[in-house]
């Protein structure tokens, strides 16, 4: 089971899952941060009225107030303002006491009067713009009181009818006073709002009305700051809830990245074929181009729109930055990220020409010099073009120098094609692969000949290990034909001592050790022989539909009453799949038999072994672990070497061919057998292709 879930752990599944997660977090946790930079006074403050927002529109309406009431008061205080002002510069202009200039004066004085007029006008109209202004803004809020008393005249202005406007006011949580020598300079345009009173005798009291009433834009920013608030606290655990997922879903990837196993190989992409340096440069060109997109949305859209965009950009920019990131990490674990880089392809290309060139058997010196001649005739040849009158001639001996060039370049190079073609086949194990010699150009024959030299080398050695295996082979093949007639007699013999009436004890001990080790014998000669036939690929294979728990199982019940003689505790598990695989049964039968005798033979007393049963993506996987009775002093490998056993004393029964004829039937089979030992835990691991559907 502990397979399944690593198995889980690491499926395509959950890696798209997790990179979904990481999307919406990081959208979550950006959506949620524009949210709280847009709404930071909403999230921070108790109350609206500790708004910057609040305090500024409450401002502004007292500021309207102390404006109508001290310097605009009405249409025709406007228009007196400037007429006063306009009789005390004419009263001025007549008392000029020099009659000479009086003409002259006369003619600027009314140039002057045209364009004080103009400006007054113009003051003017701006003027009764801010009272209709002032006196809408007061008519629209609803919530807005106002209490104005002048201290020596006792006149008072107030929006309040119903109340007692001074108590009506102190009553309220928010009362601002002001007169001409108390102002709090706390609050926004109080400053120029004493100004305004410095020269009066009003003292001004204001106050928002609470509860306030629908009508005005301090109730609809009241309703939306407690809405905001309410929100807010959403956002927080969408926040928090994002970052959480993000660090979990993203240190999973990091994690499991590239791998499709624990410890296993790390698998690429068709991403990361890009070069590094390529694909960081596509990922930067993304970015300005979302930069420029978002900037043109900006230019003809409303916020929401922008808003829209913007995340829409936004997104598909974390997709490719995700992309990026995990391409980056495989290949920091594949150990690539420089060795993937364009420049670095460029680099290693030179820097293996350069080698080439100048240090390798390959290129001789006189191919230098051929390289530099070509370089000096052309330089001769297009000299002469340069000067010549009649061009036609000059050019039509370099076109016929260069194709020559060319032809007997591109001759070489489709030599050393051929020649890597060889190679590539000889590497494989193809010794008899041969070459056409006319094929090859004059530069390369020598580094041909070298080439043969070592196939044939290589092809004699191979013909002496084979010849030495295969003696090796026929001489225990013979051998244990020999000793099978000799064994087969003996063992009849002895059939018929024990039939006899010895009336002997002694007599009948020694038939019964004389009966138990030549059957032991004849296993061994058997053993043998599989042994042989199996190692030497002499047997035949007719590969079958298995299902290989079902077969473990089978086996299970023949060795049931060894298993329980020997005190040992079978432990089977299987995946939800049981595998099937493509096997030969005859041969499968035989691997598990040698490998539950050897549990059977080797393993601790009152110990548990278990059989677990897996599959990867490709194989059916048979791993069997036990407690080894004897001190496991040797490598895995030795084990599986023919007549070797755990059991160095050699009390127990066995030929030590058990492990070498499982080994050599399963590779015979195209399966792969592996043996690890950790102290006295024996593990064996046998890998059997799946069976795949034609």
């Amino acid at each position: 089971m502990d397979t399944k879930s690593k198995s889980i752990r690491y499926s395509t599944g959950i890696k798209i899952i997790a990179l979904i997660l990481i999307w919406l977090s990081i959208m979550g946790i950006t959506v949620s941060g524009i949210f709280f930079m847009h709404h930071y006074e909403e999230f921070t403050s108790d109350s609206y009225i500790q708004t910057t927002k609040f305090q500024w529109d409450y401002s502004r309406l007292v500021h309207n107030v102390v404006e109508l009431n001290t310097v605009l008061i009405s249409e025709d205080n406007i228009k007196n303002m400037f007429n006063e002002e306009s009789d005390k510069e004419d009263s001025i202009s007549s008392g000029t006491a020099n009659e000479e200039f009086v003409e002259i004066a006369d003619i600027q004085n009314d140039e002057a009067s045209v364009e004080t007029t103009n400006q007054n006008n113009e003051e003017i109209r701006k003027m009764l713009q801010r009272l209709h202004r002032i006196n809408t803004n007061l008519s629209k809020s609803v919530n807005f009181l106002y209490y104005i008393r002048n201290t020596e005249s006792n006149e008072i202005i107030t929006n309040i009818i119903n109340y007692d406007p001074l108590s009506y006011i102190e009553k309220q949580s928010a009362v601002v006073r002001f007169d001409k020598w108390d102002v709090d300079y706390q609050f926004p345009m109080a400053g120029d709002i004493q100004k305004m009173l410095s020269d009066t005798n009003y003292e001004v009291y204001t106050a928002l009305k609470m509860p306030l009433e629908y009508g005005d834009s301090f109730y609809t920013q009241y309703i939306d700051y407690y809405r905001i608030k309410d929100i807010s606290q959403w956002a927080l655990l969408t926040l928090i809830a994002s970052l959480i997922v993000f660090i979990i879903a993203f240190s999973y990837l990091l994690y499991v990245s590239g791998r499709k196993e624990k410890n296993g190989p790390i698998h690429l992409t068709y991403i990361d074929r890009i070069y590094t340096d390529v694909h960081s440069g596509i990922v930067l060109i993304a970015a300005i181009a979302s930069v420029f997109i978002v900037s043109n949305l900006s230019m003809g859209s409303n916020n929401r729109e922008l808003i829209i965009g913007a995340l829409i950009v936004f997104g598909i920019d974390v997709w490719i930055g995700l992309s990026y990131i995990f391409s980056m990490v495989r290949q920091i674990k594949n150990n690539q990220l420089i060795k993937n880089t364009l420049i670095y392809g460029i680099f290693s290309a030179l820097k293996g020409l350069f080698k080439l060139c100048f240090s390798s058997k390959l290129f001789r010196p006189w191919t230098l010099i051929f390289l530099l001649a070509y370089g000096i005739i052309n330089g001769i040849l297009f000299s002469i073009f340069a000067v010549s009158w009649n061009k036609f001639f000059p050019f039509i001996f370099i076109i016929i120098f260069n194709i020559a060039a060319i032809y007997f370049t591109s001759k070489a190079l489709a030599s050393l094609h051929i020649i890597m073609g060889a190679v590539k086949e000889i590497s494989s194990g193809n010794m008899e692969y041969s070459v056409n010699i006319n094929k090859i150009s004059t530069p390369f024959l020598q580094f041909y000949g070298n080439i043969q030299k070592i196939q044939d080398g290589l092809k004699n050695a191979i013909a002496e290990a084979l010849k030495g295996e295969r003696m090796k082979i026929d001489l225990i093949t013979n051998v244990s034909h020999d000793l099978k007639t000799p064994i087969t007699s003996i063992i009849t013999y002895v059939d018929l001592l024990k039939q006899e009436d010895l009336n002997n004890e002694t007599a009948e001990k020694y038939i019964s050790i004389l009966d138990e080790k030549s059957l032991r014998l004849k296993h061994l000669v058997e053993d043998l022989i599989e042994a042989s036939k199996a190692s030497s690929g002499n047997l035949s294979v007719q590969t079958e539909k298995i299902n290989l728990y079902e077969l473990i199982q089978q086996a299970y019940g023949e060795f049931e009453d060894k298993i329980n003689n020997a005190q040992l505790d079978i432990r089977i598990q299987v995946s939800d799949q049981p595998p099937i695989i493509r096997a030969d049964g005859k041969h499968m039968w035989r691997i598990i038999e040698n490998l539950l005798s050897n549990v059977v033979k080797y393993s601790l007393i009152n110990s548990r072994v278990y059989m677990d049963i897996t599959a990867s993506d490709t194989h059916g996987i048979l791993t069997i672990k036990n407690i080894s009775s004897s001190p496991l002093d040797m490598p895995p490998e030795q084990l599986t070497e023919r007549f070797v056993r755990g059991d160095e004393s050699r009390t127990t029964e066995g030929s030590g061919l058990g492990l070498s004829i499982a080994q050599s039937l399963t590779a015979l089979q195209g399966g792969q057998f592996e043996i690890q030992i950790d102290g006295d835990l024996f593990k064996t691991i046998v890998k059997i292709p799946l069976w795949k559907e034609e």
